[in-house]
């Protein structure tokens, strides 16, 4: 009688932060998980209570017509941002070779407002505002199954690999790749 079990393992790919934790789906790995997550949940926090901090001290300052200005440009800001943001990281995790640089301008303009320039501390609404999109769209995929382009990537390979050796049994299998 042969004996169908085999001892071959398949060649898994190392993936950035994760290393090869994401192929168990172990208890490091679902650590690593949610202290991004929470790092992402607790940045968008941030760029959400500095947004409201300084619209609403410019709008209890401002009269009636630059207050509806304001709050305006800063909805449609806001708005745009988060449909750029979610765009790219969409694509970025459909497509992982993608490099997408979103919000480097608000992080750039926030950087210079520590150095020193008051226009750019005046800016940091502005860069705030375009941020903040693509925190919110991090942090939403940080919550979906694959949390980065590069496992959503190894798994296809992974699960193209065991396409090609079906002898393999459940057995010897991760449950994510299991028949």
């Amino acid at each position: 009688m042969t004996d169908h079990t085999t001892d071959f393992q398949p060649p898994i790919p190392t993936i950035p932060l994760f290393g090869q934790s994401w192929y168990e789906r172990g208890f490091g790995y679902w650590t690593k998980r949610a202290l991004i997550s929470i790092a992402l949940g607790l940045l968008l926090l941030l760029s959400v209570v500095f947004i409201w901090a300084v619209v609403a001290t410019i709008i209890d300052k401002a009269s009636s017509w630059p207050r509806i200005a304001l709050v305006l440009l800063v909805t449609a800001g806001i708005a745009w941002s988060h449909y750029i943001g979610f765009k790219q990281v969409r694509a970025r995790n459909i497509n992982p070779t993608l490099n997408t640089a979103a919000g480097s301008a608000g992080l750039v303009t926030g950087a210079a407002a520590y150095g020193g320039s008051g226009l750019a501390g005046g800016l940091i609404l502005l860069g705030q505002v375009f941020v903040v999109g693509w925190v919110t769209a991090n942090f939403v995929y940080s919550l979906r199954r694959y949390v980065s382009p590069f496992e959503v990537r190894a798994v296809r390979q992974m699960q193209e690999w065991f396409t090609q050796h079906p002898e393999l049994p459940n057995s010897q299998r991760p449950k994510q790749f299991q028949k």
